[in-house]
């Protein structure tokens, strides 16, 4: 019994022993990346089976060092947007029954019955293949052929028409959101049940949302998906935060011409208030871990076949690598590695412009959550790619399972 005993602390410490070595691996390559301008600082969240094993943050908020980034300060998170809070709300209204994803959109939005998008249906919008076109710059149809703003569109100060708030000292006109809405209604279709990721259909989901559950989408993520947890995932975090805990994103000379800070980075996501089915989302690494808990059946909140349908691969053994509004890993190697070929068929997730990843396995009982302001001085970084730091730190990670 004693010799047993031995082995089986011997055997802990030999565990302990190699899973620290990881750990200080993750260490080694933000810090790393820090130092190579790749981002000014980042937050990571891993939970391993059942226990957080990191929660913790790095660097600065920006290259003059003169913010540290801790766990609490939170992040523009871009497109996980379009899991966290356009997703997980359809797919709380899938789980109850109140929306068929057979469904065209043109039931719920009777002006695209009169376009080329008539038979579009919110299947083929969250699986990325219903041939619409990835993106539209509303931001350069405000301008006149000088480069100044047109007035009728944009002011430097706030008034009754004028209260979209872009940022410190820029109002967009209210209604022009209008504006959005008939250019993605007359925006070209491509190939159908082709994957072609596009952002669009992301800005009907707020709409859809109220249109079916009778609440606006704001409220609605509150009441249905934050339900009580004690996280933090907001819009327009300025109405709520001190810009100290918000780490900016861009000096954006494009637009703004300001450091973008507070304000949703996604120019079209702004024009829409900041509260967007497409960007807008803002919070901390550990808020996106607890709510991604909700992605286990066990925890009463979807049931396991709601959960299946979404994160699993919408079309199998195709080219589409995704499910319904979460990415995927290609079907197989030689279509792709992304975002790591050592993840499982079963995991899912998403990534995000700025610099975000959250991605879980399953399989693997491994949650990944990484956020960093890669955008920060500039969009034009590209080294955060060339690095493809979110690969290896998910080549780090997965040791973790061959080392139960």
């Amino acid at each position: 019994m004693k010799y047993k005993l031995v082995f089986i602390l011997f055997f802990v410490q030999i565990q302990l022993f190699s899973q620290n070595t990881l750990l200080r691996k993750v260490d080694s390559l933000i810090e790393a990346s820090i130092q190579n301008k790749n981002f000014p600082g980042a937050q990571i969240f891993v939970k391993f089976k059942d226990s957080v094993i990191i929660n913790k943050s790095f660097g600065h908020h920006t290259y003059d060092s003169l913010v540290k980034v801790n766990n609490s300060h939170i992040y523009d998170l871009a497109s996980l947007t379009k899991v966290l809070a356009s997703t997980f709300s359809i797919m709380k209204l899938y789980d109850q029954e109140k929306l068929d994803l057979n469904d065209k959109l043109s039931i719920y939005f009777k002006d695209l019955k009169n376009s080329n998008k008539k038979n579009t249906t919110i299947f083929q919008s969250m699986s990325h293949t219903s041939g619409w076109i990835p993106y539209i710059s509303h931001q350069n149809l405000i301008r006149k052929k000088n480069g100044k703003f047109k007035k009728s569109e944009i002011r430097n100060s706030k008034s009754r028409r004028f209260s979209t708030q872009i940022n410190d000292s820029l109002f967009l006109r209210n209604s022009y959101s209008k504006k959005i809405f008939k250019r993605i209604k007359r925006s070209k279709i491509k190939s159908l049940n082709k994957y072609e990721y596009s952002g669009l259909f992301f800005f009907y989901v707020p709409k859809l949302i109220e249109k079916i559950s009778g609440s606006n989408f704001e409220k609605y993520f509150y009441d249905n998906i934050i339900n009580k947890k004690n996280i933090t995932l907001l819009f327009n975090p300025t109405n709520s935060f001190d810009k100290r805990f918000i780490v900016p994103t861009e000096f954006d000379s494009n637009f703004r011409n300001t450091l973008v800070h507070g304000y949703v980075h996604d120019e079209a996501a702004s024009f829409m208030g900041g509260i967007s089915g497409n960007a807008g989302l803002f919070g901390n690494a550990e808020s996106i871990g607890i709510l991604l808990k909700d992605l286990d059946s066990k925890n009463g909140v979807f049931k396991q076949s709601t959960i299946e349908k979404f994160t699993s691969y919408a079309f199998k053994n195709t080219s589409v690598r995704r499910g319904l509004g979460f990415d995927k890993p290609y079907q197989n190697k030689e279509q792709g590695t992304y975002p790591n070929l050592n993840l499982s068929k079963k995991s899912y997730g998403h990534t995000g412009f700025t610099g975000t990843m959250f991605w879980v396995d399953p399989s693997k009982e491994l949650t990944i959550v990484f956020l960093t302001n890669r955008v920060y001085p500039s969009r034009l970084n590209e080294s955060f790619y060339d690095d493809n730091i979110r690969s290896k730190l998910i080549d780090i990670l997965v040791k973790l399972n061959h080392e139960k």
